[in-house]
This record gives structure tokens, sequence and C-alpha cells, in this order.
């Protein structure tokens, strides 16, 4: 750990009393994407007590002026971790900090971010801010304490500080390097963002890829999600980093939108044959066999078949 993120680790351990759970254990790699991005790719499993609750990707770009960090991860624990990542690569500060949504996998350590670097900018969609300040962050401190035993212990929830993506097209040029910002309503969630650092050639995708994993989806918009996928594709990137799973280049985006195609196609099938979510379940697992090992596939397969069905029913109407 380096000299700046122990400091800070002390101090937050001090500010949060004897409650705070111990520093991530595993031996995480930040992956070099181009010569500016970083991803720490984490475990495929939901957060439990082994993860400790790391189950996304962090990543950070290297600007002329300072780190931008996407996505710093479920805790105050995974934070720390990704600053430790960054020390190792380079001395200069966090000067901004990009959410792609609101699941807390994804932005509670931002808690470590903001204290190690005061000045540093939160950037996310408005109607993420105003979800997290609404209780969604405090909702999330407890749900990953629970799902973990209590392995996140001592986490805070840190709302972003400015709202991006709510005009088309919206790019911030911070220093030398532009993050250009994507929205379109409701995808994996209505709070997403995706960010093309457009220099490197590089698309953080958030939870609106995946890359032969699968997450719960109730919170979203399958067509949302199909057309934030397709707007991946539009775009002049080359590299392609998931919410979950490793990077790699269009194929992987591909992939994951072949995947919500067979899924809709195969529940809009036996919806209009007039089966029920639950008589249909095997008949659409069956169907898509070609995903069956995907990291996570069977535990929520199920429900994902019931919140599609559910929104072929609302297109009825």
């Amino acid at each position: 750990m380096s000299k700046k993120t122990a400091v800070a680790a002390l101090l937050l351990l001090v500010a949060c009393g004897e409650t705070k759970a111990p520093p991530i254990h595993g031996d995480y790699a930040a992956a070099k994407i181009t010569d500016r991005v970083y991803v720490i790719h984490g475990p495929l499993g939901m957060p439990s007590q082994e993860n400790q609750g790391f189950a996304n990707n962090p990543a950070f770009v290297l600007t002329s002026a300072g780190v931008v960090v996407i996505d710093p991860g479920s805790s105050v624990q995974v934070g720390e971790m990704v600053l430790d990542k960054i020390a190792a690569v380079t001395g200069a500060p966090v000067i901004a900090v990009f959410n792609t949504h609101i699941h807390g996998d994804h932005w509670l350590g931002n808690q470590a971010i903001k204290h190690a670097f005061p000045k540093a900018v939160i950037y996310a969609h408005p109607k993420m801010i105003e979800q997290a300040r609404a209780g969604a962050g405090a909702g999330w401190v407890n749900i990953l304490d629970t799902m973990t035993a209590g392995a996140t212990r001592g986490t805070v929830a840190r709302p972003p500080d400015l709202g991006v993506g709510a005009g088309a097209g919206e790019a911030l040029k911070l220093h030398n390097l532009r993050f250009r910002i994507y929205h379109n309503d409701r995808a994996h969630t209505d709070t997403d963002i995706m960010i093309e650092v457009v220099e490197e050639g590089v698309l953080f995708l958030g939870d609106n890829g995946l890359n032969r994993v699968l997450r719960r989806m109730d919170d979203g918009n399958l067509k949302g999600q199909l057309a934030a996928l397709d707007a991946a594709l539009a775009s002049k990137a080359r590299h392609f980093v998931p919410g979950h799973g490793q990077s790699g280049g269009r194929a992987i985006v591909v992939g994951y939108r072949n995947f919500l195609t067979a899924l809709r196609a195969a529940v809009k099938k036996y919806h209009d044959r007039g089966l029920g979510d639950y008589e249909m379940k095997d008949q659409v697992i069956r169907e898509l066999a070609a995903y069956k090992d995907w990291k996570n596939f069977n535990d929520v397969i199920g429900r994902t078949i019931g919140v599609v069905y559910l929104q072929i029913e609302s297109e009825a109407f």
C-alpha cells in the first residue's frame, strides 16, 4: 500500500471507529488497455464475503494534469485498493471521477477517493445524483454490508457532485483528453452513462455491456439496453470496458447484444403462444443454451425472464 493511501486509510479508520472492515486482500492487477487507460478487472461473482464486495471493473485514465477514475467500486476498501493501484503507476492526483450508474457496487468507492483527494470532482447522470441523495446511496451501503457479511463495513455513501449526460453528445475536456458521454433514457437503469475517452479509443460501457457474465436487469429496459449497445458500436472506439468481465474489442459488445436479442426473441415467442413467464422458463433456457456457461446464468436467468416478460406485456398497451 502506498504511503498516501496508508495515511488516508488510517484517517478513515479513526473516523469509522473500530467497525471498519479489513482492506481488500486479493491480488488484482491494473491491466494496461492503452498508454493512458488502466482497468482493474474484478471477480465475476456477485458481491460476497469471499470477494469482500469487489465485483466490478474500476478503471483510471491518465490525463496531462491528473488521474480520472471510472467506477471506483463497492466500498471504501475497494476505493483504497484503486488508489493504491494508481499510486503504483503515477504520483499524479485524482482530479475527477465518473460513476456509470446508481448500483452501489460501482460507486461507493467514491468515499476513499474524495477522502484522499477532496478537490476531485465526481460526475454522474443527474438522475443518479438525485437518487443517491434521496436514500439509494444509504440503501446500497446496507445491501452490500449484508451481501458481504460486513466486509464493506465502514463505507459511507458519497454521492457525485455534478451531473453529466443530460444533453445529447455532451463531452467534457479534462486537460488533454475528451470524455464523451452517452445516455439514452433507460438501459440497464435510468441513470446510466457510458464514457468514451475519445483520444484513446476506449469506451466504458458500465453495466449496459457485460462480457460472459450476467447481472440482474430489474431496473432496466431491454430495448433501451440494445439501443445503448448500438450507440457503442456506432462509436469510433476500439477498446470496450464492460461493467463486469474482461475488456476487449467490438466482439464483446456484439456478444452481449446477441444474448439480449436471443433472450427477447425467446420470451416473446412463448409469450405470443400464451405461456406465462413461469411456464416458459425451461423452454427459454433451452433456447439460450449457448450462454449457459456465462457466470451467474443459473442465478439470474429465471428472474430475468420474468422482467423481460413484463416489458413485452407492457408493449401491448
